[in-house]
């Protein structure tokens, strides 16, 4: 496949891709460097749009630019650092970026998504990633009546939102980003626990609630599989 960032598409005849895990501040980071040669272009200006181009495509100040190294995944990722020659008279121009990905992990391109159906506080469904690594789900809940205090568990990790979700209501609990909001309102500091994951394995969720609560709800698991 064409390796690409943001709008960028690389000749992989010309350009080579290597890939290395760093710790930075406590936690793995991985880094991609990409080096290659620019060719075919008439003209100076041309030979350095291009390079141009290449810079441009990913942002020092945020993991907001998308690259794909391999098929149906990606990475978010920002520039650590840019470096070029051009060679006027042949119109040739090099380059070697350097690019961070905030996660170590690539992610699927399209989001698994499943629909769950509460009728019952203790209620349970099972779901499976497709990658080698757990994924982290968006769960979002639409209240049928009043739910009190739902929380979502895998077995080992349960996210708990102390607090009421009124009839109609939507609630989400973002296990990637790593926080909660209610009608599109953080309320993060109002929940307690961790955020299930959903395992390569197969995972059992399971949805609890208080006894005064409807115990009625329209629940959306969302996901992107992942992989190291």
């Amino acid at each position: 496949m064409a390796v690409t960032l943001g709008s960028e598409t690389f000749d992989e005849r010309h350009t080579a891709f290597a890939e290395s895990l760093e710790e930075v501040g406590g936690r793995n980071e991985r880094v991609i460097t990409v080096s290659g040669v620019v060719l075919g272009e008439s003209s100076l200006v041309g030979v350095e749009a291009r390079l141009d181009a290449i810079v441009d495509a990913a942002s020092v100040e945020d993991y907001s630019a998308v690259l794909s190294l391999r098929t149906g995944r990606r990475m978010l990722v920002r520039r650590n650092s840019f470096r070029r020659e051009v060679a006027r008279d042949s119109l040739v121009g090099s380059f070697t970026l350097e690019l961070a990905a905030k996660s170590p992990f690539e992610e699927a391109v399209s989001e698994v998504s499943s629909g769950w159906t509460v009728t019952a506080s203790g209620e349970t469904k099972a779901v499976t990633a497709s990658g080698n690594v757990f994924s982290l789900p968006r769960i979002t809940l639409v209240a049928t009546g009043s739910i009190v205090d739902p929380s979502f568990g895998d077995g080992t990790r349960t996210i708990l939102y102390s607090g009421t979700v009124a009839d109609g209501e939507t609630l989400v609990f973002d296990g990637a980003a790593g926080v909660a909001t209610l009608e599109g309102v953080d309320v993060t500091p109002y929940t307690t626990g961790e955020f299930p994951r959903v395992s390569p394995e197969g995972t059992t969720l399971t949805y609890v609630d208080d006894a005064g609560s409807s115990h009625t709800a329209a629940v959306t698991v969302a996901y992107r599989d992942r992989w190291w």
